[in-house]
């Protein structure tokens, strides 16, 4: 922390610099909260990696309009790299609301992320070409069809060694969704790890959206999925109600606006979407609980469900899902029966607020 310190003093050399908090962080970036000639800003410098992080997060920030519901940015480094941007207070996020006891307020916080996540893709629809120009020109503006590949060939190492078939009219289905979802459609400038933790309420009740690093181009549907499976990339992936996931939908539908939003192609998309983050989050937790039956994380204060139960409860949506992905829901289910054959039925526990 002292080098980081030490770092932000080379930015603001004339400046008073005062640290007052370390922040959680990750394995990728150090945050700290610090005062610089009295004003609260937040301090990230990014470590190891290749630098993806920090320029996603830099060109995402340096281009989205004042009023965007996401920290504004005040200064950045190279070398280091580091970000520096608006402090937006320590509010409480979604994910304490689901961990918290009261459904009302966390149905309130789902459709608050609803909203937010709404006007961000509503504000940057027309900003691809400054996003594509603020970014390093060797990182992607998007990383679906990576994703997709990845996730196609983890799936045919898996199912090999379940004895599940994996015909190739699945493994197209799952590539294809980064060709029928792409960033030519309804797309825009997302954070593209919209998780429960990655926002922070504001005094004003506002949600402010956090966490950049990984902000690319896409399908808007890639994030509203997230409701449904729901939190692909997250810790805090409990089950939640269909009430309060259908309300945050409608949500989001009425503050997008727009004709794609109202269109029968928007449930057809999301659920597509949803069927892509499955078989995406089961092909990095499947070899893991195979072998152990342990929680999406290890990390005490951020209590998370079973990898088992996750994995059978997102199988279980992708084959029901209306998604006009025929191979794929076949896969998924009997990729759910050969495993419950292994496992036993393991319900997907609800968020802690929804267990009343």
């Amino acid at each position: 922390m002292d080098d980081l310190i030490a770092n932000v003093r080379e930015i603001f050399p004339d400046a008073r610099l005062d640290l007052v908090e370390r922040l959680i962080g990750s394995k990728r970036s150090l945050v700290a909260r610090v005062l610089v000639d009295g004003r609260p800003l937040i301090v990230k410098q990014y470590v190891g990696g290749d630098g993806d992080g920090w320029a996603r997060e830099r060109a995402a920030l340096s281009i989205l309009p004042d009023d965007a519901p996401a920290p504004k940015l005040v200064a950045t480094s190279a070398s280091p790299p580091i970000v520096v941007m608006t402090d937006i207070g320590g509010g409480p996020s979604v994910a304490k609301a689901l961990l918290g006891r009261d459904p009302a307020v966390a149905a309130d916080a789902m459709a608050s992320w609803a909203t937010s996540l709404a006007t961000l893709h509503l504000q940057t629809r027309g900003s691809r070409g400054a996003f594509r120009g603020a970014l390093n020109a060797r990182f992607p503006e998007s990383t679906v069809l990576e994703q997709m590949e990845d996730a196609a060939e983890e799936t045919g190492r898996h199912c090999a060694a379940l004895g599940v078939d994996l015909p190739g009219e699945a493994v197209a289905e799952l590539v294809g969704l980064a060709d029928r979802l792409n960033e030519d459609g309804p797309a825009a400038l997302t954070p593209a790890d919209a998780c429960p933790d990655n926002n922070v309420r504001t005094p004003d009740g506002g949600l402010v959206l956090i966490d950049f690093e990984g902000s690319q181009w896409r399908h808007v549907a890639w994030d509203v999925a997230y409701l449904a499976v729901p939190w692909p990339t997250c810790w805090c992936a409990w089950r939640l109600p269909e009430e309060a996931v259908d309300d945050a939908i409608r949500t989001y539908r009425s503050a997008a606006g727009g004709t794609w939003a109202q269109s029968p192609a928007f449930h057809t998309d999301v659920a597509a979407a949803v069927v892509g983050w499955t078989y995406v989050s089961v092909s990095w937790f499947l070899a893991r609980a195979l072998a152990d039956d342990a929680a999406l994380t290890a990390t005490p204060d951020k209590p998370s469900p079973p990898r088992r139960a996750t994995i059978l409860h997102r199988l279980d949506v992708a084959r029901r899902a209306d998604a006009g992905t025929p191979a794929l829901a076949g896969l998924a289910d009997r990729l759910h029966r050969a495993l419950t054959d292994r496992w036993g039925e393991c319900p997907l526990p609800s968020a802690p607020a929804f267990r009343a």
